[in-house]
């Protein structure tokens, strides 16, 4: 079965960070509170189950070397090996079953201080 996978490449401190950011908490009612990710990008309804975040020591320019072993990755890099990184980063954020093309693409990046996102594009893949 096809569907869709939609990367954001950036850089944090640590990977305590990008876990706080990607972060679902719930309030004393059992309501899922957005996360400072799904917020700062205005991401529309995805399965939460199937996100896969890595933060590397060394940030990489490199699509394949950022994408290598995460699912589906010989997928993934063949869709996205000509993308021009024109910076290093050392975090990335995979929403599988997810088209943030289609579900409004608000936000392209973010800038803030301790971090940066940059949203990269959607891959087809194959499960």
């Amino acid at each position: 079965m096809k569907d869709y996978v939609s990367l954001w490449l950036g850089n944090f401190r640590n990977f305590d960070e990008v876990e706080k950011y990607t972060e679902i908490k719930y309030d004393e009612d059992g309501n899922s509170i957005p996360s400072t990710f799904e917020r700062e990008f205005k991401l529309g309804y995805y399965n939460r189950d199937l996100i896969e975040k890595d933060w590397i020591t060394d940030s990489e320019d490199e699509i394949k070397k950022l994408l290598v072993e995460f699912s589906y990755d010989d997928q993934l890099i063949k869709q996205f090996i000509d993308v021009k990184l024109n910076a290093k980063y050392n975090t990335i954020i995979l929403v599988y079953n997810y088209n943030y093309d289609k579900d409004g693409r608000a936000v392209d990046s973010i800038d803030k201080n301790g971090y940066k996102l940059n949203y990269i594009g959607v891959a087809e893949y194959i499960d």
